[in-house]
This record gives C-alpha cells, sequence and structure tokens, in this order.
C-alpha cells in the first residue's frame, strides 16, 4: 500500500515539472499566438515590438476574430500564463513532496526490501 502512496505522490511531482518546464518556454518577448500587424497594417512574423497589434482568433479554420491586443497587453498576457505555470508548478511539487514526506515518514526510516535482500537468499 505504501509504495502505492508513493507513485501516487509522485504525479504531482512529475506534473509540477511539466509545468515548471512549460513556464520556462514561455517566450520573454511578447509573440502573437494570431496575426501581428505593425502600424501600418503588414503582416510580420516573430516577436512583436512597440507599436504593434495583435490580432487574434478562436480557430484557424474558421477564421473567426476574438479580438485584438496591443504590445503591452501582449506582453502582460504572456507574463501571467508565465506566472500562472510558475505557481502551479510551485503548488504541485509542494504537495507531491509533502506527500512523499509523510508517507515516507509512516513507513519508517527503513525501506522496504525483497525479501531475498533480507538475508532470506537461498544458499548456491
Amino acid at each position: 500500500m505504501s509504495i502505492v502512496s508513493l507513485v501516487l505522490f509522485l504525479i504531482p511531482v512529475v506534473l509540477g515539472l511539466a509545468d515548471l518546464v512549460r513556464a520556462v518556454a514561455v517566450p520573454g518577448a511578447p509573440e502573437c499566438p494570431g496575426i501581428a500587424l505593425d502600424e501600418v497594417g503588414e503582416e510580420h512574423p516573430g516577436p512583436m515590438r512597440p507599436g504593434f497589434t495583435c490580432h487574434l482568433y478562436d480557430d484557424w479554420t474558421t477564421m473567426r476574430p476574438t479580438g485584438t491586443r496591443t504590445f503591452e497587453q501582449q506582453k502582460n498576457a504572456q507574463d501571467a500564463e508565465r506566472d500562472d505555470h510558475y505557481a502551479r508548478a510551485l503548488g504541485y511539487i509542494a504537495y507531491g513532496i509533502a506527500g512523499l514526506v509523510v508517507v515516507a515518514a509512516a513507513r519508517g526510516t527503513r525501506p522496504a526490501l525483497p525479501s531475498w535482500w533480507r538475508g532470506n537468499r537461498p544458499s548456491s
């Protein structure tokens, strides 16, 4: 039962590490998930620059617009996304480690070893 508990508390740790990777992967420079247009209305691929506008779409097949964001709004949205990933990662990792510590303490300091390791090996 305690091995199952250990494995079950490892899952949040793994999820937290995955969220940590996602937080690090959020680009530092604002990148438009839709179409970035400059001040005169021309499309520009890559990172946004001040003065650009990001046109957002909900689905690339229907191309229904959902709104626009300025450079600052897109930068703030990406910062908020990064902060959300860091907070969620911290929560998952803290929960998983706390659970692992509690389960390990309940099991005692000695790990469960197979019977053949404890000296009950058949003689050769």
